[in-house]
């Protein structure tokens, strides 16, 4: 059974990273949902920069029940890990340059919102990764969208990480470092260092080399019952979604795997996965 998100929506939320570049965006989504008599709920910091009442995001998450992304796909990222664990909806306006995860541009969200407000929309629950920092009996957890990367941080130095599936040593990576990708991320940094392309709802997630010193180290993919647990000596940082930044010298070792929080997407009706990586990859298409 579909759930219902446009049936008695009063408000929705909107998250952007720049209120003054997504100022003519913001207003045209305002002018669209006024015609449903639904408001538009601000953080105080956007909300300040455009001279209105803004309110903080734990509100915003409170009064309403979709959430829309206006920018390019790291503020998508940004938006989904903000929200996942409330449960909300997200929607992703997309006026960046890439537009791998975004939705739709602004020039097609008047139709959108006309199919959306009659129930025609889907929605997708991809899964998250999760990474869980180790010291002593202490755990710091964070949630990734599309990638955690441990990667060496001196530019002349290597870096040798071990690899530990289930507990058990498994694997060193000797090299520049290596990216674990969620499904969902791995059109990103994972695809650019030879990882293989996901198809983004799977319950799986992929461990991918970088610059690897070794030509048998491959990129690896793993089911959603799997946990990987990385060690190392050398200086070395782990990033998340390439938003955050955690020294793991500081910790005895960080945990990887799927989360078993789902961020909660809407999505065009007639949203097409893989025309989209035809358009965005050029598949099919004679450069010469």
């Amino acid at each position: 059974m579909m759930i219902e998100i446009h049936k008695n929506l009063k408000a929705v939320g909107i998250l952007t990273r720049n209120a003054i570049d997504q100022k003519d965006a913001i207003n045209t989504l305002k002018k669209i949902l006024e015609k449903y008599e639904v408001s538009v709920l601000l953080e105080h910091h956007i909300a300040a920069e455009l001279n209105e009442v803004g309110c903080s995001l734990d509100e915003m998450l409170k009064n309403t029940n979709l959430i829309i992304s206006v920018g390019g796909d790291g503020n998508f990222i940004s938006t989904c890990r903000k929200c996942a664990s409330s449960g909300v909806f997200v929607f992703g306006v997309h006026t960046g340059h890439l537009g791998f995860l975004t939705d739709v541009t602004l020039n097609q969200c008047d139709k959108f919102f006309e199919e959306f407000f009659r129930g025609c929309y889907e929605i997708e629950k991809p899964y998250m990764l999760e990474a869980k920092f180790k010291k002593d009996d202490k755990i710091m957890e964070k949630l990734a969208f599309n990638d955690i990367v441990l990667m060496r941080r001196k530019i002349d130095s290597t870096s040798n990480i071990e690899a530990f599936l289930n507990s058990k040593y498994f694997n060193s990576y000797f090299g520049d470092g290596v990216i674990i990708s969620s499904a969902m991320g791995s059109t990103a940094y994972n695809m650019s260092a030879g990882g293989a392309i996901i198809y983004p709802l799977c319950d799986v997630f992929s461990l991918t080399p970088v610059c690897s010193h070794s030509l048998t180290q491959r990129p690896l993919i793993l089911p959603k019952e799997f946990k990987v647990e990385f060690k190392s000596c050398d200086d070395v940082v782990v990033l998340i979604d390439g938003q955050d930044r955690v020294d793991l010298k500081n910790y005895t070792s960080v945990e990887v795997g799927i989360s078993d929080v789902r961020v909660n997407l809407i999505r065009h009706k007639d949203r097409d996965y893989f025309e989209i990586l035809k358009q965005k990859l050029r598949w099919g298409h004679n450069d010469k």
